[in-house]
């Protein structure tokens, strides 16, 4: 069912459901109905999912394949998510804090 690939894609993106509808300017409360399986998304939505982050249409809509289109992906981005499979949970944490800090408006 989609709401539950919607789940595994918060996991995955390390997002809550409020930071996830707020970009794809979703209400947060429809969001939730949809993950907790009380709301069918309409196909507008699940293009704007696929487009803003690059989710695999027939994943999230068949649950076939993988989670992330390449589309759209540069070379280095890919070589990136390749390494990362190769990494431990505890370097994967040390990777994510540090690309957290070079996130980080310090404006």
């Amino acid at each position: 069912m989609i709401h539950d690939r919607l789940k595994i894609l918060l996991k995955e993106l390390d997002l809550s459901q409020r930071q996830f509808a707020k970009k794809i300017n979703l209400d947060a409360g429809y969001f939730s109905r949809i993950v907790q399986g009380k709301a069918t998304p309409p196909d507008r939505i699940l293009l704007l999912i696929e487009n803003v982050f690059h989710v695999n249409k027939n994943w999230l809509e068949k649950g076939e394949g993988e989670i992330f289109s390449a589309q759209g992906v540069s070379s280095a981005k890919k070589q990136l998510l390749e390494k990362l499979d190769l990494l431990t949970d505890e370097q994967i944490k040390a990777v994510l804090a540090f690309v957290r800090y070079l996130t980080e408006d310090r404006g």
